[in-house]
């Protein structure tokens, strides 16, 4: 499991994991948002933006790193599918904010109240947010996307963690699907996201520490 501060930072070990690969991986990722904007899209303009975009080749680690430091943390999905690092990104999100970059990107999210609301409604929101590793959430989701881990061995599982905003999201009752995503994984990445994991969460005294020791309590188990 590879830990990286924004989500991405990422993009050095997709690419590491790529060059050990004779062909692109997909990438799953679980986020609160969908993170689909255009690489480099607010740092230049068209004709700069492509030229970058070519410039990264994920054999060589020194085009990626130069890459991150004009990168937004909502732009990695993009590159990575431009420059040849997966083949396909399914993202599992929230909610879906209409909108992609790229369409390799497909964004599945569950049909919830308005988001606003059930952020300003905590004890509402909550057994929402605590389902999100439950059977029940993920499996019509990977099922609307038509992922099926055992047909993408060795894929990404992309974890940013203002997707899991509550302890009880690691207590699931029923989390075989989650279990077969940890099993058929080939790299396992998380974002920590401090930031938007401190102004999402439920619980106050949730932070990423406490979320981290309890993904890797699960996986242990």
């Amino acid at each position: 499991m590879k830990i990286v501060e924004q989500h991405h930072q990422v993009l050095e070990f997709w690419a590491e994991y790529r060059r050990q690969l004779d062909h692109a991986p997909a990438a799953l990722t679980l986020d609160h948002h969908t993170d689909t904007l255009p690489a480099f899209g607010r740092a230049a303009d068209e004709e700069t933006r492509q030229k970058w975009i070519a410039g990264v080749d994920f054999r060589k680690a020194q085009t990626v790193t130069e890459a991150l430091q004009v990168l937004r943390h909502d732009e990695h999905l993009d590159l990575a599918l431009r420059s040849g690092m997966i083949s396909r990104s399914v993202v599992i999100a929230h909610y879906d904010n209409p909108g992609c970059a790229n369409d390799k990107i497909q964004v599945v999210a569950p049909d919830w109240p308005d988001l606003t609301e059930l952020l300003n409604a905590p004890e509402r929101f909550r057994p929402l947010a605590s389902s999100v590793l439950e059977d029940c959430f993920l499996e019509p989701l990977l099922c609307k996307a038509d992922f099926v881990p055992e047909e993408n061995p060795g894929f990404i599982l992309d974890i940013d963690m203002d997707y899991v905003l509550t302890g009880d999201v690691f207590l699931p009752e029923r989390a075989s699907v989650f279990r077969r995503l940890l099993r058929f994984a080939g790299l396992i990445t998380v974002s920590r996201e401090d930031i938007w994991l401190r102004l999402l969460r439920i619980d106050p005294d949730w932070d990423f520490d406490k979320a981290e020791a309890a993904l890797r309590r699960f996986i242990n188990n």
